[in-house]
């Protein structure tokens, strides 16, 4: 049930960014997903509030960051909606398995800030820097303190 879950999850999230690249769907569609998305996001907060923080990052930015990965940093689209990654597009964010860096939130950052040559990619597919989004280097940061808590619950 929790596989097709995190499935209908990554399409729901797969749409509204296709409608948002598009500029369609209804306002309440939109909505209603967000609504879907962020109560399958709420155990994800337990386990971040258990994970020990980088220095210098913070609760706030891990929040700040998750919404950036869902949303305006591009990060879901293919790394999932969860972080478990989308075969061919992007690598599982949620496993001690780092093929590009240490797992630290200072080589994740890195990774985010440069991205991954497609030679270099462990599934063939490049990652540009920032995820090929508009994100600003706060925000980048954000995205990665994200993205380190997602792999210590593992």
């Amino acid at each position: 049930m929790l596989r097709k879950r995190g499935l209908t999850m990554l399409g729901v999230v797969l749409g509204l960014t296709v409608m948002a690249a598009c500029g369609g769907g209804e306002p309440g569609q939109q909505e209603a997903a967000s609504g879907e998305v962020a109560a399958a996001e709420a155990p994800q907060a337990e386990q971040q509030a258990e994970v020990q923080l980088p220095e210098g990052v913070t609760m706030e930015m891990v929040a700040q960051g998750q919404e950036i990965f869902g949303g305006a940093g591009l990060c879901n689209v293919c790394h999932g909606a969860d972080g478990t990654g989308v075969p061919g597009l992007g690598a599982n964010l949620t496993d001690d398995e780092w093929a590009h860096g240490d797992g630290s939130y200072e080589g994740i950052v890195k990774t985010v800030m440069e991205g991954v040559d497609a030679s270099a990619s462990t599934v063939g597919t490049a990652m540009p820097a920032k995820g090929g989004s508009g994100i600003s280097d706060e925000q980048a940061a954000a995205a990665a303190a994200y993205v380190f808590t997602l792999s210590k619950g593992s």
